[in-house]
């Protein structure tokens, strides 16, 4: 039986291993298909393709990790099998990273302005970090200026500064991963309801918004994979799974767990 973990993250984003420890990783694990899901970033995909060699018996479906807001909460949605070179797409990508940016800027500049520290705008702006420690700049940044202890103390005060960039709403973010030819699955479901499930209301939502699958199987929806699998079997939606590995960064999600087997999934439609 193949093993499968359609969700994980590389240095491209804010993962720690790249395309060739990834690649490594996945042979040691013994996972057969696999998906790369950078978040809102497509810039490993290729590198990715590159490398693998029929020996390796990897089955490599691009994706990536598209961030929407809904009802005031930032949402995950994975997309796969998109084209590459979908300019849409890329405006998206683009135009999310940007918003992400500006807002890091503005947290930089009123913690600099409002706490006098050895913080300003201008030297976070030349700061450079090296990308395989995982995370992005401003989690880097504040904990090299030994501010923060980590990325759980990084959150905190962004959240409490009131901190939360722009987000494009989930109807435009699906309808343009659709014109990029790509499947869109709701991810991680269970995130915003820990110990919990996504009420059926809110499984609606997406599904009248295009999803053509759930991320039913990861480490979030221990417990409650039944109940979104039988959603998914009601509505004819597609089912995958995934580790939200994001390599060493945050070491608790393992590569390949929760353990999924292709038997366990309905992807059908990403490997023809």
């Amino acid at each position: 039986m193949k093993k499968v973990d359609m969700h994980m993250h590389t240095c491209a984003s804010d993962g720690t291993w790249d395309v060739q420890e990834l690649k490594e990783e996945l042979i040691k694990n013994k996972i057969n298909i696999f998906s790369i899901t950078d978040h809102d970033c497509i810039d490993n995909i290729i590198s990715m393709q590159e490398i693998i060699r029929p020996k390796d018996n990897l089955i490599f479906i691009p994706g990536t990790e598209l961030t929407t807001e809904y009802q005031g909460r930032e949402y995950h949605l994975t997309l796969y099998n998109y084209d590459i070179k979908n300019q849409q797409l890329r405006n998206l990508i683009n135009w999310t990273n940007e918003s992400k940016i500006s807002t890091n800027k503005e947290y930089i500049r009123n913690y600099a302005s409002d706490k006098f520290n050895n913080v300003s705008l201008d030297d976070f702006e030349k700061y450079d970090y090296d990308r395989k420690r995982g995370g992005w700049k401003s989690v880097n940044y504040m904990i090299d200026k030994g501010i923060h202890e980590d990325i759980i103390s990084h959150l905190k005060d962004f959240e409490n500064a009131g901190m939360r960039a722009s987000l494009k709403n989930p109807n435009e973010v699906i309808m343009t991963a659709k014109k990029s030819g790509g499947m869109i699955f709701l991810a991680h479901p269970s995130y915003h309801y820990q110990k919990s499930r996504m009420p059926v209301a809110e499984l609606e939502y997406w599904l009248s918004a295009g999803i053509d699958g759930i991320e039913c199987f990861s480490p979030y929806n221990k417990g409650e994979e039944q109940y979104y699998i039988d959603f998914c079997k009601k509505n004819n939606l597609m089912i995958s799974g995934g580790s939200d590995c994001h390599g060493m960064f945050i070491p608790a999600r393992k590569l390949g767990m929760p353990e999924v087997n292709l038997g366990d999934l309905n992807i059908k439609d990403l490997l023809n």
